[in-house]
């Protein structure tokens, strides 16, 4: 889930060493413009409650690349081949570009992510964001995710036109993701969380939302509000996520795809999803596609332009590159400094320097966006040399001690 447009990011802990590995910065400081791969991991389910992937047998971990972050988004197998997940986790909102889908995994079958068995990490062979998400409202937030091989998670029933009734002010409504479980410490347990909250009437949910999202639409969304208790909602890694309610059958049915809320995570203000219903036919004809083999839906591609590159992701960026060029050298690195000056909007240099052992590190990273068909990428060079702290400071023959130099 975002703020709006911006979601809260944090370093993941997890997964993807089985299939996103630090190895993928390797690629990125060796190709000019190649993404530099570090996952990140985002927020979940404030207030809720441990669950097991036995009670949620459907719900997927996501993580991958884009070209601004790493990140980690929470979906659900639709289909043994197809997760349903957020738009604004396969589709970069600040540049339009859509994920590669070698940037990208994700977990099945699982509830704790300390445990994840290298059988149950899917690679992704096809990024689909659905044809009518606006990133710049974040309506029709909803996105596909083609895995390469069948998984064993069951599929979840999605909503249709004939559910109307479960969007009701009143319904209640199950969240479940993994995260943050406490928003004023920013603690993260890796286990599944889940809640239960009730859907909010659509004038409460356009006035509860202005302040941070002025374009609530209750035929496009719907959104959820835990009163009168205010202790539970949907946070930044629930993104992806479903909204669940039961059928009169007695059936989950995923009604809602988390898509956005205020930054703070604060229960006291409405989390917003993807009405299902509104998207559920465009889902179905991929799956029909995908499993049964009929012809696929026109795929809608976004022109790609280059977002503004901060020097918050530069200087991470360049740990990751040096990280990896280097091992233990800046691993275990003393007081390592990484400070970047701005060149363009969408390239940095940054001076580097730290101690390691005997040796006195320094140098520059240069990093940069550039679009390759039509793919956001990130791109970074490095220049590093290093000398002997002692033969360099305290020797007196500053001229004779050797200098080295690593370059990409």
């Amino acid at each position: 889930m975002i703020a709006a447009r911006h979601g809260a990011r944090r370093t993941a802990t997890l997964l993807i060493a089985l299939a996103l590995t630090a190895s993928l910065v390797v690629a990125a400081t060796a190709q000019a413009g190649a993404p530099a791969a570090n996952p990140k991991a985002t927020a979940s389910v404030i207030g809720g409650h441990n669950a097991t992937i036995a009670q949620y047998p459907s719900l997927a971990y996501i993580e991958g690349v884009q070209a601004t972050s790493g990140y980690a988004c929470t979906g659900t197998v639709v289909a043994p081949r197809v997760v349903l997940t957020a738009g604004h986790c396969v589709e970069d909102i600040e540049s339009s570009s859509i994920v590669e889908p070698g940037e990208i995994a994700v977990a099945t079958g699982v509830s704790n992510l300390t445990k994840i068995p290298d059988a149950n990490v899917s690679q992704v062979v096809q990024v689909l964001a659905y044809p009518n998400f606006d990133p710049t409202k974040l309506q029709g937030d909803a996105g596909l995710l083609i895995l390469a091989a069948p998984v064993a998670a069951p599929p979840i029933p999605l909503a249709t036109t004939a559910d109307a009734a479960l969007y009701e002010p009143g319904d209640p409504l199950t969240i479940a993701g993994w995260g943050i479980d406490d928003r004023s410490t920013g603690h993260t347990p890796n286990q599944l969380q889940a809640a239960t909250v009730p859907v909010e009437e659509a004038a409460r949910c356009k006035k509860g939302t202005r302040r941070f999202y002025p374009f609530f639409d209750p035929s496009r969304q719907v959104c959820a509000l835990d009163i009168p208790g205010f202790k539970i909602t949907a946070c930044h890694g629930d993104s992806g996520g479903p909204a669940m309610a039961t059928r009169p059958d007695g059936s989950a049915v995923e009604v809602g795809v988390v898509s956005l809320g205020d930054g703070s995570c604060n229960p006291a203000s409405p989390a917003v999803f993807t009405r299902v219903d509104q998207i559920s036919t465009w889902v179905q004809s991929w799956i029909n596609a995908v499993e049964l083999g009929a012809p696929a839906p026109k795929v809608v591609i976004p022109k790609a332009h280059l977002p503004t590159l901060t020097r918050e992701r530069a200087e991470e960026i360049s740990a990751y590159g040096l990280e990896e060029a280097f091992g233990p050298k800046f691993i275990h690195a003393q007081e390592p400094q990484i400070n970047c000056d701005r060149k363009s909007k969408s390239r940095l240099k940054c001076g580097v320097t730290w101690y390691q052992g005997p040796n006195d590190y320094f140098g520059t990273t240069t990093v940069f966006y550039a679009i390759r068909h039509n793919v956001v990428l990130a791109g970074l060079h490095f220049s590093v040399h290093w000398v002997n702290d002692q033969c360099y400071f305290h020797s007196g023959h500053r001229a004779s001690c050797q200098v080295q130099t690593k370059r990409d």
